[in-house]
C-alpha cells in the first residue's frame, strides 16, 4: 500500500501535466492537493517498516536464519542457467530449489537496495535547504535524478517482474496466495521448493524417531 501510494503521488509531483494526473485533479481534487503530504507519510512508514525488518534480521534467531537463506550463492548462477536450458528444451528437468530460488533472492536484494537508495535520496529532497548546504545544488540535483529513475526502475520491476511471478505466471495464476496466508501448499512446495520440502520432511522424521533405546529396554538401566 505504501509503495503504491509513493508511486502515484511521486509521479503526480514529477509529472503534474500528465493526462492521468489531470484526470485526478479534475475529479479528485483533494487528493491532488494532499499529494505531497501523502508521499511523505508513505515514505516515513516504508522507512519504518525497513528499520523493523533490519531489527528482525539482526535480533531474532529466525531473522538471522532468513538472512542466511537469502544470501546469494554460486549455485544460484547454475540454477539460472539450468532454468534457461529447461525453458529452451535443452534439459529434461528444471533445477530443484531450496527455501528461496535465485528469482526470489534477486527480487529481495533489489528491493532492499532500492529502499535504501529511495530513503536516502528522499530525505535529501525533503530537507532541501540542509542538503543543498551540505552537498551543494549539484548534490541536490543528483539526488533528485537518482530518486526519479530509481522510482521508474522499481515501478517497472514490480509491474513486469513481480506481478508476473505472483499473478500472471501460468503455474500460480490467478495468484500465489502466500502473500495473504504466509504459507505454501505441499503441492506448491513440491513444484517450486522441493529441496526445502525434503529438509522439512527429514526434520519431522528425525523428531519422530527416538535417538536411542528407551529407558528400561535392551541396553537400558
Amino acid at each position: 500500500m505504501c509503495f503504491t501510494a509513493l508511486v502515484l503521488t511521486g509521479f503526480m509531483l514529477q509529472f503534474p501535466d500528465a493526462w492521468w494526473v489531470i484526470h485526478i485533479r479534475r475529479n479528485v481534487g483533494h487528493l491532488f492537493e494532499w499529494r505531497s503530504a501523502i508521499h511523505r507519510v508513505a515514505g516515513v512508514i516504508l522507512v519504518a517498516a525497513g528499520l523493523w525488518h533490519f531489527a528482525y534480521l539482526a535480533l531474532t534467531r529466525r531473522g538471522r536464519q532468513l538472512f542466511r537463506d537469502l544470501l546469494p550463492r554460486a549455485r544460484d548462477l547454475g540454477d539460472a542457467a539450468g532454468v534457461l536450458r529447461y525453458n529452451l528444451g535443452l534439459a529434461p528437468v528444471k533445477p530443484r530449489f531450496g527455501r528461496f530460488s535465485y528469482i526470489e533472492k534477486t527480487e529481495y536484494w533489489a528491493m532492499m537496495w532500492g529502499s535504501v537508495v529511495m530513503g536516502v535520496t528522499g530525505a535529501l529532497l525533503w530537507f532541501e535547504n540542509t542538503s543543498i548546504r551540505l552537498f551543494t545544488k549539484l548534490g541536490y540535483d543528483v539526488s533528485r535524478t537518482v530518486h526519479l529513475y530509481e522510482a521508474v526502475l522499481a515501478t517497472l520491476a514490480i509491474i513486469v517482474w513481480h506481478f508476473y511471478f505472483v499473478i500472471f505466471n501460468p503455474d500460480v495464476y490467478p495468484m500465489n496466495l502466500s502473500w495473504l496466508t504466509g504459507r505454501l501448499s505441499e503441492r506448491e512446495m513440491r513444484e517450486d521448493h522441493p529441496l526445502e520440502l525434503d529438509r522439512i520432511r527429514a526434520e519431522e522424521e528425525k523428531a519422530r524417531r527416538p535417538d536411542g533405546p528407551p529407558a528400561g529396554g535392551p541396553g537400558g538401566p
